[in-house]
């Protein structure tokens, strides 16, 4: 029997309340935009420029056929019936992360500089943070639902950042502790998500005007707090994914009113997806008018433990180190790494690895699957290093962590990180 759902046009679905706003809104774009429903949603990824080789760049772009997102250093737009990266283990390796193209723009606009002190406020599930971290000094990005911060620390990981603190707590939590701190802090608030109604049908079944009211209040909040915490001369860059405009330039333009004193809206854009290659989404750059004092970057571990003292739950600082453990045969003790440390970015904190040499056998590691070094030919792997823990690795890039001995590789990948 044919599904009946496949004969619903997207538009048939939209509240009527949505579309009359949207109609007033527009205009003379309106049908566009109306039109704009009945293509396929766009998919994108960015790559994480402190992992990823220009080489490997310029050969995946070849190969899956990706093209320049304009507004995003190192974005992509890709099609999924061309190539679908999240197969790839370039993904569990952390060089790229997939993000719809119009999500890319925020971070970008944060114009983080080398040494910034940032603030993701609302973080989950990672994209912003992932562009964020591959620039700033130190980034503590947070997410008030404990659930969706582990995701947001499992994607830390992934990308291999050493520079990023993740924490559970709600905006003001971390205004009673970070007063005037960050130099830049990025408010991806919560909203009624009306971009996202081409891609998301569960965001078009929970909208309506009375959460629309509840976002904007919320909102308001989000940014006092955030406020707060900004250092003088320093940014907030506020986005949504929805194109209701108190929730985005009048919500902005409210807030600088009543504090035209110390902020100035430098500038806004609402991104339509039948003018652009990506979903909804809003941004707004609020700049404050004071002088940024110097100072010295503040100690990644230095800041976790002044935010453990505030009661603060710091679910990742940096890269989670190893353990010492006893044999309890010989007595002796040896160090493990962890995870975290085979995924680091940059210089490896572990000194042996073994190489897979096909994406064949990087994919039956990320299975969970053990390797029998007798069943292998020479040209599948490389070592280096003797017996022990190593660290995996697929065309030079970390997968995560096996022990070699008695001619076997054993897979340490956590088993939540195993692929079905």
């Amino acid at each position: 029997m044919k599904d009946q759902k496949t004969d619903i046009k997207k538009t048939d679905m939209l509240p009527e309340e949505f579309l009359s706003a949207m109609r007033g809104l527009l205009e003379d774009e309106y049908e566009d935009f109306l039109r704009s429903f009945e293509e396929k949603p766009r998919k994108g990824l960015f790559f994480n420029m402190k992992k990823a080789r220009p080489e490997t760049i310029d050969e995946l772009s070849k190969r899956w056929q990706l093209r320049k997102v304009d507004w995003a250093s190192h974005g992509y737009e890709y099609d999924e019936s061309v190539v679908r990266p999240g197969k790839s283990p370039y993904h569990d390796a952390g060089l790229f992360y997939i993000q719809e193209p119009s999500a890319m723009i925020a971070a970008e606009k944060a114009d983080i500089r080398e040494g910034d002190v940032v603030l993701d406020l609302c973080a989950a599930p990672g994209g912003k943070s992932s562009q964020a971290a591959q620039k700033a000094g130190l980034l503590i990005s947070n997410e008030i639902i404990e659930k969706r911060a582990r995701i947001l620390s499992s994607n830390m990981e992934r990308m291999g950042y050493d520079n990023v603190i993740v924490c559970s707590a709600s905006p003001e939590e971390l205004s009673g502790v970070f007063c005037g701190f960050f130099d830049r802090i990025i408010v991806d608030a919560p909203c009624s998500g009306e971009g996202m109604f081409r891609k998301d049908d569960t965001a078009i079944a929970e909208w309506s005007l009375e959460n629309v009211d509840r976002c904007v209040a919320r909102q308001r909040d989000i940014l006092e707090a955030a406020l707060t915490m900004l250092r003088p001369g320093g940014r907030i860059v506020y986005s949504t994914c929805t194109f209701e405009p108190y929730e985005n330039k009048w919500q902005l333009r409210r807030f600088c009113d009543i504090h035209g004193d110390r902020l100035e809206l430098k500038e806004f854009q609402q991104l339509f997806p039948h003018k652009v290659p990506g979903e909804g989404h809003f941004y707004g750059i609020m700049d404050d008018l004071g002088e940024s004092p110097e100072r010295k970057l503040p100690e990644l571990w230095d800041t976790a433990a002044r935010m453990k003292a505030a009661g603060i739950h710091v679910l990742r600082a940096g890269i989670e180190k190893g353990e010492q453990k006893r044999n309890r045969k010989t007595g002796e003790d040896r160090y493990e790494p962890s995870h975290a440390e085979a995924m680091k970015a940059g210089k490896s904190l572990i000194g042996s690895s073994f190489e897979l040499c096909s994406e064949e056998l990087a994919l039956r590691y990320l299975g969970g699957e053990s390797l029998r070094l007798s069943e292998l030919s020479d040209a599948d792997y490389r070592i280096q290093g003797d017996q022990g823990d190593m660290r995996v690795t697929f065309d030079g890039y970390p997968l995560g962590l096996g022990r070699l001995s008695g001619g076997m590789l054993k897979n340490k990948l956590p088993k939540g990180l195993r692929r079905a």
